[in-house]
């Protein structure tokens, strides 16, 4: 549905069910989504993928790699406010698609289409302090408007989550 030059954001498929079935079984990439990990079976996942997918307020895209339709992850903007203009980002790339400009182009085509099709003006965030993505999302636009301490409680220990925005238009 919307291309760049490395990935395709679309509708999630048949085949998309078992790469995203091991993401969300992954307990690593769970913990570091701010998510609370539990077992999922493949069932779950199609349940979980058709709410998603059917939500009013919400946008949800796989993120598939452009030549072979590789299923890398996931986007998705939930409790969208018309009113406000206002959405709530969360994304999930594979581990092994990290790093290689996957998530900063999904993000690029995915803030053109909220803007141009639903006038969303800003897109909010949340992400925990010590990981990687916190210092991403400064580097493509997004800035910081908050934290909150211990907010998370992951492998015995209380870490911080930060707060972020990014104005796609005034």
């Amino acid at each position: 549905m919307l291309r760049g030059s490395q990935v395709e954001l679309r509708a999630w498929q048949e085949d998309d069910v078992s790469p995203l079935l091991a993401l969300r079984n992954d307990v690593a990439l769970q913990n570091m989504l701010i998510a609370q990990a539990r077992p999922n079976s493949v069932e779950r996942v199609r349940r979980w993928l058709v709410d998603k997918s059917g939500r009013e307020d919400g946008l949800f895209f796989v993120i598939a790699e452009l030549t072979s339709q590789r299923c890398l992850g996931y986007l998705q903007l939930i409790d969208m406010h018309p009113l406000h203009g206002t959405a709530e980002l969360g994304i999930c790339i594979a581990p092994g698609a990290q790093g290689q400009g996957y998530g900063r182009e999904a993000l690029r085509l995915l803030e053109d289409y909220a803007h141009r099709m639903f006038s969303l003006r800003k897109i909010v965030l949340r992400v925990r302090a010590d990981i990687p993505a916190a210092k991403f999302y400064p580097k493509i636009g997004y800035r910081e408007v908050g934290c909150l301490r211990s907010h998370v409680h992951v492998d015995g220990q209380y870490l911080d989550v930060l707060m972020m925005e990014k104005i796609l238009f005034p």
